[in-house]
C-alpha cells in the first residue's frame, strides 16, 4: 500500500491524520505505519503543523483585506479522564468558542463597506433612529398596498397553509404567485477557512467582546491603539461583517 515515494502517500497521510485526531494510540499508529497503512507520529506532527501554518496565513490575508465575513459559536467539549472522580464530575465539562472566515462574493470591493460613519449617523444609539429607514420603501399612500415585507410573510403564510394545512388546500400551491425579486443575488459557492478553537466562554456580553476580538485577531485586525502592529489594517471607516448568536447583539 504504501508508495516508495514519499511525496506520493496521501492515502497514509489522511489515514494517519484521522488516526490522530480520534486519540488512536501511538503504538497502534506506529504499528500502522510499519505495515505501509499510515504514516509515523513525525509525520503526522509535521504534517499538523504545516496546515495550521497555511490556514493561519490565509486567515491573515483574508481578514487585512477587509473582504472577510467573520462567524463563530460555542459549543462544549466533555473531556473525560480515565480514572472518574466523584467529586469532581462536572469539572471535564469545557465550553469553547469556534470561528470561520469567509471571503465576501460577488465583486465586492472594500469601498463597498466604507459606510460607518452612514451607518452610525442612522444607528438606534446615535440618535435614536430605525435601520429600517436606511432603505424606505416607497408606498402611494393613494393606492394602499402591502410592503415588500407584508407580501413576503403573506407568501410564507399561504405556502404553510398548504404544505401543512388540511389537504383541501393543496390544490392551491400552485397558484401562489412568486415575490419580484428586488436585487436578485446570485449564488455562488464559498470558501470557508476554519480559525483556531477559542478557550472562550461566550455567555456574557464581556466574553462575547473577547471572542470577537480574538477572531478578529487571528483575522490580522487588532487594536488600532496598538502601536506594534505596523501592518494592521486601518478599520475606522469601514463595515466588518460578523455572525454570531443573541450574545453578539448585545
Amino acid at each position: 500500500m504504501q508508495s516508495m515515494n514519499h511525496r506520493s502517500n496521501a492515502l497514509q497521510s489522511i489515514l494517519g491524520i484521522f488516526l490522530q485526531s480520534t486519540h488512536t494510540p501511538q503504538k497502534v499508529i506506529d504499528t500502522l505505519a510499519r505495515i505501509g497503512i499510515s504514516i509515523s507520529m513525525d509525520s503526522i506532527h509535521a504534517g499538523i503543523r504545516s496546515l495550521s501554518t497555511e490556514s493561519q496565513n490565509t486567515l491573515q490575508t483574508l481578514g487585512k483585506s477587509l473582504l472577510a465575513s467573520y462567524a463563530y459559536d460555542s459549543f462544549n467539549v466533555d473531556l473525560k479522564t480515565q480514572v472518574p472522580l466523584t467529586e469532581k464530575s462536572n469539572d471535564s465539562l469545557k465550553h469553547l468558542t469556534s470561528g470561520l472566515l469567509f471571503p465576501l462574493q460577488h465583486s465586492i470591493i472594500a469601498d463597498n463597506l466604507k459606510c460607518s460613519e452612514e451607518l452610525w449617523r442612522q444607528s438606534v444609539l446615535n440618535p435614536h433612529k430605525d435601520l429600517l429607514s436606511i432603505h424606505p420603501e416607497s408606498i402611494d399612500d393613494s393606492t394602499p398596498q402591502l410592503s415588500r415585507r407584508d407580501r413576503f410573510n403573506v407568501r410564507m403564510f399561504f405556502l404553510d397553509l398548504c404544505e401543512h394545512g388540511p389537504e383541501y388546500f393543496r390544490q392551491f400551491q400552485s397558484k401562489i404567485p412568486k415575490l419580484d425579486a428586488v436585487e436578485e443575488i446570485p449564488l455562488v459557492k464559498t470558501s470557508i477557512t476554519a480559525t483556531h478553537t477559542m478557550d472562550i466562554n461566550n455567555s456574557t456580553v464581556s466574553r462575547n467582546i473577547c471572542a470577537v476580538m480574538e477572531l478578529l485577531a487571528q483575522g490580522g485586525v487588532h487594536d488600532p491603539t496598538d502601536v506594534n502592529m505596523s501592518d494592521n489594517p486601518d478599520t475606522s471607516q469601514y463595515v466588518i461583517l460578523i455572525h454570531g448568536d443573541l450574545g453578539t447583539g448585545e
